[in-house]
This record gives C-alpha cells, structure tokens and sequence, in this order.
C-alpha cells in the first residue's frame, strides 16, 4: 500500500486480540522513547559530554539540527499529567525562567554550532502558550536570531485550546510555525472535570478556525485513553467529534499511572481507572473507527491522513521517533532547552535539571544545566538503532543493519531472538535471517517485543519505575 492509498482494514479489536495474551503481556516495560531509556541516565563528564557534541559540528553530511524548548509552566496542573509541570501564580517567576532559557539558548550554541542547519523547532511543555504575547515575542526572537532555521523547517508547538488567544496565536504564527498540537485529551466533560482538566478562553473548534484562517492545515490532536470515566460509547462520541474535525495527525496516547513518581496521580485511583481488558478495548474501539475514516495507522499510537508527512516516512519505513513522539526527522540530533529537557546529540544524551532554583542557579553561573545523561558504547547504538525500525517501522532489514554497523546483524543477536520464542509463538513477530516483521497483531504488544533486545533491562532492580505495557 502507498501512502495515498486509503486504508479500510480494522485495527484488530479485543475479539481478535486474545485476551489471555493482554493478559500475558501486561507487565511494566519502557517507552522507548530513547534507548537506553533515560531511567539508565546518571552523572556525566561535561568534558565528554561536548566533546561528542563538538564532533558532530565537523559532519561532512550534516543531518542538521532539531530544536525543542520546554515550557515548564501551566495554569493548573491536570491529574492525569506526568510531564514535569508547575502552575505558576507570580510572573516574575515566569520571567525569571524566561530569562535563564534564553541564556541557555545562546550558552549551547558556543557548544553546538550555530551554522548547523535546523530542520525542526518544537515548544512543549507544560503550556507553551501559557507566556503572554510578549514573552513568546521574546523567546522566539532569540531562538531564531541564535539557529539557523532551514527553509522549509516544521516549526511544532503544543498548545492548549482552553488557554488560547488569537494574539497568542499571531505570534506563533509570524515566526512561521507551521504545525499545532492541541491537547485535547477527552472531549468528554464529565471525564474532564475528573482529570481536573479545565475549559477557558476558546474552544477547540474557535482555534481550529482560526489557523485554517490563516492557512494553517498541519493541526495534532493529543488524547489520552485509559482515563477514569472514559466508557466504549464516551470514547466513539469523543473520537467522532475528532473525525468532524479532521485533524491531520492524532496521537493516541496510553494512560500512564505512575503516581509512585507523580503523587498527584494518585487521585485517579479513587476515581476508578478502566480495568486493562477495558482499556485496550477503548483504544481498539477508537483505532478502527479512525482507519475507516482515512486515518493511517502510525507506530504504536499514532493517526494520520494518506498525505501527512508521517504517512509518507512510514511508507518509506523512514519514520523515527524521539521525546516528543513520532517524526519524519531521521538522523537528526535533538538540541533541548529548558528545566528537565533531554537532549540526543550524537551518541549521547544530555538531561538538564528539572528543579527550576537548580537550572536557574547554573545559569546565572553561564554553566549549562546539565545534570545527568549517558554515553552510549558501540552496542548501544546498534540497539538503539534496531528497537527504532521495531518501534517506529516494524521491520529490521538486518542486511541493512549489517552494513551500518559492519556486523552480521543475525548473529549479533541470536541470543536475543532465541527469546522471542514465545512471541513467535503467539504470532506476534517473526524473523529470518534477512528481516524481523512485527505482525499486525504484534504491534499491541511492541513494547514487549521491543523488551527482548534491551540489554539494560536485565539490570534494572525493579521495573516499577515503567507504566504498564498494556
């Protein structure tokens, strides 16, 4: 199938799913957001740390650069959220940050250079549009006066629609973003109310409106399944206004309860978290209802129209996944700012700290604000890479791997395939010699499939620090 071609094929629902392998395979497991993931970061020599950025400036074939900026600051903090979030009440602590983040911004670039082309821009957060016209004036002078921004670059940010304004918007827009994500999460109000996720200025479809005013047609939603209240009629309701709406991109993200590192999860609880077999019967449910409406069906936890960008990489098996998600960014290193944002430059990671009074200190010492991070060896990056064609394509072209890293990709890893053995038996993946293929029913479980190859996981002493996989 190309990418144009409309799919009317069902995601499989919970009849065909047997339950006994949701069953099976609910255990806690890694996102994959990064390999290894960042609950194996720790201290780290700055020395080494710029020394493997410094290398990457002397790139003959530079992929170039993308650019995330974490807005760590929201009107109040939702229940259900698990991002690293303060509900700031004085403004001068917004400036103060505001400040530092700029500081930041023009501190890296004596590290990364600044001639390296950038390709992509994404604010998150938090509430990106939570700054008022002036500050977000502010931040994004000083971005693009510091990076070069390639023409034709996706500019992203994440808003949210209940915090929005028109002359919020303006800005965004006058400094050429071209994509909006728009935290939905439900549409739902009495699901809402439970997850403390406020209405306010302007409705969801006021700024749809207003961008496809201004030609605006990449538009995200964010919704989230697995939310106390959420039933299989509330879920169709929600996922119907989406369709009506026709965002060009969904991300259907999994609910994950892990109030043991964000207590004030813990609240939910009472309020009566779906059970798993629920749970993966709302996202089924929703799934099929966005593939017979033309969506495709992106990764793990993604929908997107047949000409969307990410429905092309995936047709290209391009498609590559970082912090924020799914993205056709390939081979590009992730330069991050702000408190607990994660940079990926290179063979290494970078994370800033997350306190504000710790980013803000180190700062206003001109030290950038790296707190921990890791390096990786030559076999992490051999993973890194096969979990991403897993996660991201479901497929490894081990002829492909081979050339890459000069190895003989089956052999590197026949201990690892000898235990996807009981996988193979549940029909979720197969391999040869030539290729691993994740099966359509595979792909529910691709955090577990993904689980078989990572070396760190054996290490860890408890796997509570990961949601659920189901």
């Amino acid at each position: 199938m190309n990418a144009k071609e409309k799919s009317t094929e069902p995601v499989a629902d919970p009849r065909r799913i047997d339950p006994r392998l949701r069953k099976k395979y609910d255990v806690r497991g890694p996102r994959y957001t990064s390999y290894p993931p960042a609950t194996h970061f720790g201290p780290i020599d700055s020395r080494q740390l710029f020394e493997r950025w410094q290398a990457r400036n002397q790139l003959k074939d530079d992929p170039g650069l993308s650019l995330y900026c974490h807005i760590p600051f929201c009107r109040k903090r939702c229940l259900f959220c698990g991002c690293h979030t303060y509900a700031a009440k004085q403004p001068a602590v917004v400036d103060a940050y505001l400040e530092s983040l700029i500081n930041e911004i023009q501190l890296a670039a004596r590290q990364v250079s600044p001639t390296r082309p950038v390709h992509q821009v994404a604010l998150g957060g938090g509430t990106p549009n939570f700054l008022t016209s002036k500050q977000l004036e502010r931040l994004l002078s000083a971005m693009q006066s510091t990076w070069q921004v390639a023409a034709g670059a996706e500019l992203s940010v994440e808003i949210n629609p209940r915090t929005s304004t028109a002359a919020k918007l303006d800005v965004f827009i006058k400094y050429g973003f071209n994509r909006f994500s728009l935290g939905i999460q439900d549409f739902s109000r009495t699901v809402l109310e439970t997850i403390k996720r406020d209405q306010g200025l302007m409705e969801v479809d006021q700024v749809i409106s207003y961008l496809r005013q201004n030609e605006i047609k990449s538009i995200n939603f964010d919704l989230i399944y697995g939310l106390p209240g959420q039933s299989l009629a509330s879920c169709r309701e929600t996922i119907d206004q989406v369709i009506d709406l026709r965002p060009s991109r969904i991300a259907l993200y999994s609910y994950a309860h892990v109030p043991w590192i964000h207590a004030h999860q813990k609240a939910l609880e009472r309020a009566g978290l779906p059970e798993p077999d629920l749970k993966a019967a709302l996202f089924l449910s929703m799934a099929d209802r966005l593939v017979e409406s033309g969506y495709q069906f992106i990764g793990m936890d993604h929908f997107a129209l047949p000409d969307d960008p990410l429905t092309v990489a995936l047709a290209e098996r391009q498609l590559r996944r970082n912090f924020m998600g799914y993205t056709t960014g390939r081979g590009l290193d992730l330069l991050a700012f702000g408190a607990s944002a994660i940079s990926s430059i290179g063979s290494a990671y970078s994370q800033n700290d997350k306190d504000l009074a710790g980013y803000q200190t180190q700062l206003a010492d001109n030290r950038l604000p790296v707190v921990r991070g890791y390096l990786l060896n030559s076999d992490d990056l051999i993973r890194r890479e096969l979990l991403m064609e897993l996660f991201c394509n479901f497929f490894v072209d081990f002829k492909a791997l081979s050339l890459q890293f000069d190895i003989e990709a089956a052999d590197y890893f026949a201990k690892d395939l000898e235990k996807l053995a009981p996988l193979i038996a549940d029909q979720l993946v197969s391999w040869t010699r030539e290729a691993i293929t994740v099966s359509d029913s595979g792909r529910f479980f691709i955090r577990n499939i993904c689980m078989t190859f990572d070396r760190h996981l054996e290490k860890d002493d408890s796997q509570r620090v990961y949601s659920r996989t189901v």
